[in-house]
């Protein structure tokens, strides 16, 4: 029980209070060598703790190999969120309305100041690190210790939005949640991380081609046409 507890604090309390401790202005840049050395720092020493502590295998939190079918109903998820919300940017345009989500433009705009390198970092980072501390290690633990799939489920979902709230606002909240639940209820389904981190990766891949599909709205719109004198 000792050895779950103190894992599972690995999981989801380091990342999370590396995140509210080290909280960024949300309009100045993101420390970018930080970020992806937290993240994936918290994701090795709970691995490290996972195969030679525990002694336990990868399977024993979702990662396994061959479950093919479980990948590509990833990739279809993550594929159909990704178009949904590429075509929401393009109709919000069109509209005349803002481009970007509101409550998450801020967030968004700090993202896209950084290097390309660094948003496919991010994507990526996102995509595994965060899968395996609050999707399979903590679901597969808490379900075995409180016998409760849907508390094994509810507790890292609510963490995991929490642990979002250091560089984005309030209301951009409700889109983590949402995603998340999206991800939790994947996992649920097909008892497969990799599917899981697919999924993940697709869905935060917006932030990589954001800017070009920006720039190409931007470039249609119709420049006003000065009024002559009479």
């Amino acid at each position: 029980m000792i050895d779950t507890v103190i894992g599972l604090l690995l999981a989801m309390g380091l990342p999370t209070l590396f995140a509210l401790l080290y909280r960024d202005s949300k309009s100045g840049p993101m420390n970018m060598r930080r970020h992806l050395l937290t993240m994936w720092g918290c994701c090795l020493v709970l691995l490290a703790w996972l195969l030679l502590w525990e002694q336990r295998p990868l399977s024993s939190i979702g990662i396994a190999g061959g479950n093919y079918l479980a990948w590509l109903i990833g990739l279809a998820l993550g594929l159909t969120i990704l178009a949904t919300s590429v075509m929401s940017v393009i109709q919000a345009s069109k509209g005349g309305k803002a481009a970007l989500p509101e409550g998450s433009e801020q967030g968004l705009m700090r993202l896209l100041a950084t290097p390309a390198w660094f948003r496919w970092a991010v994507v990526l980072t996102a995509g595994i690190t965060e899968e395996i501390m609050f999707r399979g290690y903590p679901i597969e633990r808490l379900a075995e210790m409180t016998g409760k799939l849907w508390l094994a489920a509810l507790i890292p979902l609510v963490v995991f939005t929490l642990a979002h709230m250091g560089g984005w606002t309030l209301s951009h909240m409700v889109g983590v949640l949402f995603g998340g639940g999206i991800l939790t209820g994947l996992y649920l389904w097909q008892r497969d991380l990799i599917a899981c981190m697919i999924a993940h990766a697709l869905i935060d891949a917006l932030i990589i081609f954001l800017p070009a599909l920006l720039k190409k709205l931007a470039a249609r719109q119709p420049t006003a046409v000065p009024a002559r004198a009479p």
